[in-house]
């Protein structure tokens, strides 16, 4: 079931989609319910909203574990990029700060959200993904193919308490997405890293892997 709407963010200048997917059986339970907040958000449930076409399909992923018996029933919450300030926008934490005091609390006061609240980012929305986690409402994060400044990474002082997964490749942009994953275990020792060295570097590839990033936070 999907609920959507549009927020003004003023520290960015423009308003942002903002797409919902409830479970199932939201209306039927009266159950608190696991939230993963997704970063390009246009480019989660399918081709048709993506800008570039390409899709990671999370409902397929979501039904395939279901039929596996695994709990991965989540609410998950899909913030759109701006395809024109994409990477401008993603140098900076701004977007995961407005979310945090913004869009979560706004959320809270519509949807029934449990405790287990965590950020998922593709490529340049790794820093804004790892910053939601400055916030004690953030349990963790995951990363595929992440691209960011290490400098700014370490300045976030993040706790190590939390979940970190990270899927890269060697071949992705000439390494320096597993470069930077590697720092990133070496400033969060906790994290979690797998590594597919014949991987592409876009959605085609990393809609695969995220049945195994879901399957970890079953885990």
């Amino acid at each position: 079931m999907h609920e959507s709407f549009k927020i003004t963010c003023y520290p960015l200048n423009r308003y942002i989609n903002v797409s919902i997917h409830l479970p199932k059986d939201y209306n039927e339970t009266g159950r608190y319910y696991p939230v993963i907040y997704f970063l390009d958000g246009q480019n989660v449930f399918n081709e048709k909203d993506s800008f570039n076409g390409k899709s990671l399909e999370l409902e397929n992923t979501v039904e395939k574990l279901k039929d596996e018996g695994k709990e991965a029933i989540y609410i998950t919450i899909a913030s759109a990029s701006n395809p024109d300030k994409r990477l401008e926008e993603y140098k900076e934490p701004t977007l995961a700060n407005f979310i945090i005091k913004s869009i979560h609390p706004y959320l809270l006061t519509r949807y029934r959200m449990n405790n287990y609240i965590y950020s998922f980012g593709c490529g340049l929305s790794a820093l804004n993904a790892l910053t939601l986690n400055k916030s004690d409402i953030f349990k963790g994060a995951i990363l595929l193919s992440p691209e960011a400044d290490i400098n700014l990474i370490s300045d976030l002082n993040l706790s190590n308490d939390k979940l970190y997964y990270i899927y890269t490749g060697q071949k992705e942009l000439d390494g320096s997405c597993k470069i930077l994953a590697n720092g990133i275990k070496k400033i969060l020792p906790s994290t979690t890293i797998v590594c597919d060295d014949n991987t592409i570097h876009d959605e085609s590839a990393w809609k695969d892997k995220v049945y195994d990033a879901l399957n970890f936070l079953i885990l």
